[in-house]
């Protein structure tokens, strides 16, 4: 009906617009930037994911989270409010995890990132291990010589991670030059920004530095990739005919619903903005193309009256 038309539904008759949502049987929200900010939920937020959810629709969150399990995040969820219900949280560690799982994977896991990959793996009882806060009073080319490698290992994980640094880049790279590893990643969100200026580091930016240096090309399974939802649209609980995705990103949440063929409703209170949806769509490629929502509110709240 939108179709990659960037159309901001506060400003079309509210009835077009009801009749628009009441064909959606079920919806995705993001959840950092579409129904919180770190630990503060978005005003109105809560109230709208849950009175889409009364309304009768099938509500789910797709995030690339990966710092703790779906479990944590689901809590984190109801502490705002948001009547969230089991089982429907997914992560981009839950969506690696279903991967090595589905490969029957009995190697080990070393994982750049947090801790959430490691709980989501177990589950699988597959084994993984961090080495975090490394640090080497040596030279590069020292600590290159004498760095111990598993050779039990068979995939490599990265992540957001805090403590990255030159020494878990050559430790990454020296497993992957052995081209039977496996190289997996989270998402490619370069950076979050905090306001006054500030950004945090993504874990796109750590797979770009260890992707340049091993030469090797990751499989990003966290949002743009349709693999996240494979199981719900293999169980019937996703017909991507009848699914709206609301987020925040153009790289990951837009470009996730178009690659899963569902309809998008792009919200201006996170990482993307209004400019970057112009650029997208002045770009005239068609990766450019692939990132335009098909309609726009400023924030989540504002879709209550439709409901």
């Amino acid at each position: 009906m939108f179709k990659q038309s960037f159309t901001n539904l506060s400003k079309l008759p509210k009835q077009r617009v009801r009749q628009w949502l009441s064909t959606f049987e079920t919806i995705i929200c993001d959840a950092d930037g579409v129904l919180w900010h770190f630990n503060k939920a978005i005003e109105g937020a809560p109230e709208t994911f849950n009175l889409l959810k009364a309304s009768g629709r099938r509500m789910f969150v797709v995030t690339n989270n990966s710092g703790v399990e779906s479990s944590a995040l689901i809590k984190k969820a109801r502490s705002f409010g948001i009547e969230l219900d089991d089982n429907h949280m997914l992560t981009s560690a839950m969506a690696i995890a279903h991967y090595l799982g589905s490969k029957k994977f009995s190697k080990k896991a070393y994982i750049i990132g947090e801790p959430g990959i490691n709980h989501e793996l177990s589950k699988f009882d597959i084994c993984s291990f961090a080495v975090q806060n490394e640090q080497s009073d040596k030279s590069m080319l020292q600590f290159a010589k004498e760095m111990k490698l598993d050779p039990e290992v068979g995939a490599v994980i990265v992540a957001k991670d805090d403590t990255f640094n030159v020494q878990t880049i050559m430790r990454a790279c020296a497993y992957l030059l052995n081209n039977r590893v496996l190289f997996l990643g989270t998402c490619l969100d370069g950076a979050y920004p905090i306001g006054n200026n500030r950004v945090l580091v993504g874990a796109g930016a750590m797979i770009a530095a260890i992707k340049t240096i091993s030469g090797r090309k990751p499989l990003i399974l966290g949002k743009p990739n349709p693999m996240m939802v494979n199981e719900l649209r293999n169980c019937g609980h996703i017909n991507p005919e009848t699914t709206l995705m609301i987020g925040d990103t153009l790289k990951t949440d837009i470009l996730f619903a178009h690659n899963s063929g569902f309809q998008s409703l792009f919200v201006g209170t996170g990482v993307s903005t209004v400019k970057d949806v112009e650029a997208a769509r002045c770009s005239g490629t068609q990766q450019g193309m692939a990132m335009v929502p098909d309609t726009y509110l400023p924030a989540l709240v504002q879709l209550q009256e439709f409901v």
